[in-house]
């Protein structure tokens, strides 16, 4: 039996759940997929997982342990999570992008203007569009700074917040299917070839024509991400930052490409402003609601452990 933290094995049991659905949705719609599809992805996560208990039961190194538990299960997690996306589609519903792009007007926003604005400054849009890239890199170097301290909560209320936002944020788009701005408007050409937006106008049209019509084989998707409203780059910038601001060298240098992030997520993300709002109240409910999780499992774990048992180590040990 796999040594596991309580947070650890929640994350395992709502990860399995989840291929299960998908699977399921898989096979009922009859979307055509390989194993090659799932090979480095799992392949990741089972050697980081035997990893982990490699050093948690015989080596004595929880630390390392805390680190390939968490981008092992990670990384599974993340791969179900964007199937999931896959096998909801096609939407029923039209998309909302125009609501979102009038909510946007009224705020004084639009996509259009801004990229052309981040035009006329070529060398800090290429710097803006690197970071963005980095997006989810900045969220595994929170994770791993968080186990190599020891701040084992901290690890698990992270992991957790972005497991919570990513379901709500998938159910949010499944009621409300959104692309993105880029999926609204369509960039004028000469703006589009400065600012080389990574998600622009002919990405968005792909998300149409998939919200539209499904997918039938996995290997055939040309697109990354689904989902426009609410924007899950904003919660993954906001879930790094928050775990790691109580140690301040670590925060001092997360806030720089953070901020560089809001450009990057509008510009590059092809993203509404209302997306990032949205993202913003998302991770503002989920992280509390997951370090109450965490603690209410460690509680248990306390509880159900043998009088004297070792089993269970403290939070952040």
């Amino acid at each position: 039996m796999m040594s596991l933290h309580p947070a650890e094995r929640t994350l395992l049991t709502v990860t399995a759940a989840l291929a299960a659905v998908d699977f399921s949705l898989l096979w009922w719609k009859g979307v055509v997929f390989g194993w090659g599809f799932f090979a480095f992805s799992l392949g990741f996560s089972g050697l980081m997982l035997a990893i982990g208990q490699v050093y948690r039961r015989w080596r004595d190194s929880e630390r390392i342990a805390l680190v390939a538990h968490m981008l092992g299960l990670f990384v599974a997690y993340s791969l179900f999570g964007a199937l999931f996306n896959i096998a909801l589609l096609p939407r029923p519903n039209a998309p909302v992008d125009g609501s979102l792009v009038r909510f946007d007007a009224w705020l004084g926003y639009s996509w259009p203007a801004f990229c052309a604005w981040m035009a006329g400054y070529p060398a800090f849009n290429d710097v803006v569009r690197a970071v963005y890239k980095l997006t989810l890199v900045q969220l595994l170097v929170a994770f791993i700074a968080l186990g190599l301290v020891l701040d084992r909560h901290r690890l698990h209320t992270a992991a957790l917040a972005i497991v919570l936002a990513s379901l709500v944020t998938i159910g949010l788009w499944a009621v409300f299917p959104s692309g993105g701005a880029a999926a609204f408007w369509t960039l004028d050409e000469e703006i589009d070839r400065m600012v080389r937006p990574i998600v622009n106008s002919a990405y968005g049209l792909e998300l149409n024509r998939l919200f539209r019509e499904g997918v039938s084989d996995l290997s055939a998707l040309g697109v990354t991400g689904l989902i426009g409203f609410p924007s899950f780059h904003t919660v993954m910038a906001l879930v790094s930052l928050l775990a790691i601001w109580p140690y301040r060298p670590l925060r001092l240098a997360a806030l720089p490409p953070t901020a560089l992030l809001v450009p990057g997520i509008l510009v590059h993300g092809g993203h509404n402003l209302a997306d990032m709002l949205a993202g913003i109240a998302i991770t503002a409910a989920a992280w509390p609601l997951a370090a109450r999780i965490v603690a209410a499992l460690e509680r248990n774990a306390v509880r159900a452990a043998p009088t004297g048992a070792g089993a269970e180590r403290p939070a952040g040990a």
